[in-house]
């Protein structure tokens, strides 16, 4: 007896039965792909769309086998909002009616269809032949080569693009242009969004509490940032290298704001921090070079270290006066900063607070300054006056009689044994250094380029670092049988120094005392002294000191 022949419905049991996909059609409103595919094919198209749904596409395909009208019509109403059309090539997909219209509503509505051969590409009729001419396409022969050649031709805002566990944001796919984050999601994990170069806009929930660490770090094209009024934290380095983000506005005034949270953000040109924000941490804003003027809530208390350094668009900053503290190079490399009125309670400026700040010319220190680091004005080549505020009880500004019609300041503290800053951009040819002098402080004298003579009393024991570094007209210099130590590039670029004198007293130099003028300089020292081991061992020209060379 011959044997039965299987019905249509057995067929189709066991084709399908033992494929699935791992994930449901997407019936939402956000961007799909649309899958043109025959059912015959179900076992090698659904291992590719399981492929994709790993990859956060949202995927719609029909697995119902539906006809009639009105499911011609579904068709075309998923066709018309779908971002682009998957066609699986096969012959039986060339031969089915469905893919047959799908293939024309899509061209109909300008869909990028993306064609993927199942078989040899000689399946496809002339009339679609012409159709997929223009079309890029790919082969099922290296499963990990298509899913690259997917990722590149698929439009991105078909990938579903968050990953959310709970409440919290933990990845982003390196994938669309605009993106929203649902309400509910409270942390963005570390890293989330890190280099993720297509994002040009991002919408934050209004319930986002905290931003992690490194979490936009990176992405080049990120345009704008609005922080929510709910969020308290953002982590250290957490917009980082954003290099054209142009503005930002921060809400919650009980926020911290972690170190280099804004670095090197080159584009960003406004900024609103909010009332009620008591201290910027460490670089946060270093390097913001675009930056020309900033709005300090009056809330302030700390700037902290190198937080506006290198804003070289940075032209006027108004301090209010709830700051106490502006620590070590806040401002370092602000170029073009002309002009800073210091707040009425600031207690404490920091080492290099304003170094390199080239382009400023007179600063006023309030009576409540209580400390200044060293070099607070290293490299500020045209600064010409600072003058203290008389009731100030630690530190003091003395008129230095340059030429000029105001004259120059320098800085001191209060009891004048250290001198803090000489002014750079005095028109002094000649200085002599008051005899209460015991230290002249690091960098003190750096860039004076005008000086070409300088006077030290027998009182001085220290010279500092860098003390009389690229003072260029600087041609000879007698140092006092009082002083014990010369620190490190004390002379550093003095290019004319032709003779120093170093007597015996000297039990310390530190490395590079002469670096850079090592071709001219002649050191006058004792026989047997510190001074003539230090020249030999750095091969620098010395001669043995006697009685007329003291003068």
């Amino acid at each position: 007896m011959p044997a039965k022949s299987k019905s249509t419905k057995q067929v189709k049991e066991e084709t399908y039965s033992a494929t699935q996909t791992k994930f449901e059609a997407y019936t939402g409103s956000e961007p799909y792909l649309f899958v043109s595919y025959s059912h015959r094919d179900t076992a090698k198209v659904y291992s590719i769309l399981n492929e994709l749904s790993d990859k956060k596409y949202r995927i719609w395909y029909d697995e119902s086998c539906e006809t009639g009208n009105d499911f011609r019509d579904e068709l075309r109403h998923r066709i018309e909002k779908c971002s682009a059309v998957v066609l699986f090539v096969s012959e039986a997909s060339m031969q089915s009616p469905f893919c047959g219209m799908e293939i024309i509503v899509a061209r109909e509505n300008a869909k990028k269809i993306i064609p993927i051969f199942l078989e040899d590409p000689s399946v496809v009729p002339p009339a679609f032949s012409i159709l997929l001419s223009n079309t890029h396409h790919a082969t099922i022969e290296n499963i990990d080569k298509l899913m690259k050649v997917m990722i590149r031709d698929l439009p991105p805002e078909a990938m579903d693009r968050l990953t959310v566990t709970d409440d919290k944001l933990e990845k982003c796919e390196d994938n669309g242009r605009t993106i929203e984050v649902n309400e509910g999601v409270r942390i963005i994990g570390k890293g989330a969004f890190q280099n993720r170069k297509q994002l040009h806009n991002i919408s934050l929930p209004n319930s986002l509490e905290t931003i992690d660490e490194e979490a936009f770090r990176g992405c080049n094209n990120l345009e704008a940032m609005y922080i929510p009024r709910k969020t308290l934290r953002i982590g250290e380095s957490a917009f980082r290298d954003c290099i054209n983000m142009k503005s930002l506005k921060i809400e919650n005034k009980l926020i911290k704001i972690g170190e280099r949270a804004f670095e090197n953000c080159a584009s960003l040109e406004d900024v609103t921090l909010p009332e009620g924000l008591t201290e910027l941490y460490g670089g946060v804003f270093n390097s913001c070079k675009s930056l020309k003027t900033i709005d300090l809530p009056t809330s302030l208390t700390v700037i902290g270290e190198n937080a506006f350094s290198d804003c070289v668009g940075l032209e006027k900053i108004t301090f209010p006066d709830s700051v106490t503290k502006i620590d070590d190079l806040v401002f370092n490399g602000c170029t073009n900063l002309s002009s800073i009125e210091l707040p009425e309670n600031l207690r404490k400026i920091g080492k290099s607070a304003f170094k390199n700040c080239k382009s400023l010319t007179k600063v006023t220190i309030p009576k409540s300054v209580v400390f200044i680091a060293s070099a607070p004005f290293r490299g500020c080549e045209n600064l010409k006056t600072i003058k203290v505020d008389p009731k100030n009880m630690h530190y003091k500004s003395v008129l230095n009689n340059d030429g000029s019609k105001e004259g120059s300041y320098v800085l001191f503290n209060k009891n004048k044994s250290v001198l803090i800053t000489y002014p750079a951009n005095s028109d002094a040819v000649q200085y002599d250094v008051p005899d209460s002098v015991t230290v002249i402080s690091d960098w003190a004298f750096c860039d004076s380029k005008k000086l070409s003579r300088i006077t030290l009393p027998d009182s001085i024991i220290e010279i500092g670092e860098g003390a009389f570094c690229n003072c260029i007209h600087l041609d000879r210099i007698k140092i006092p049988d009082s002083v014990e130590k010369i620190d490190d590039c004390a002379f550093r670029q003095c290019v004319c120094l032709e003779k120093v004198i170093i007597p015996d007293s000297v039990k310390e130099l530190g490395w590079g005392v002469f670096d850079g003028c090592e071709d001219k300089v002649v050191v006058y020292c004792g026989e047997g002294s510190l001074a003539q081991e230090y020249c030999e061992r750095n091969n620098i020209k010395y001669t043995i000191l006697n009685d007329e060379d003291e003068e």
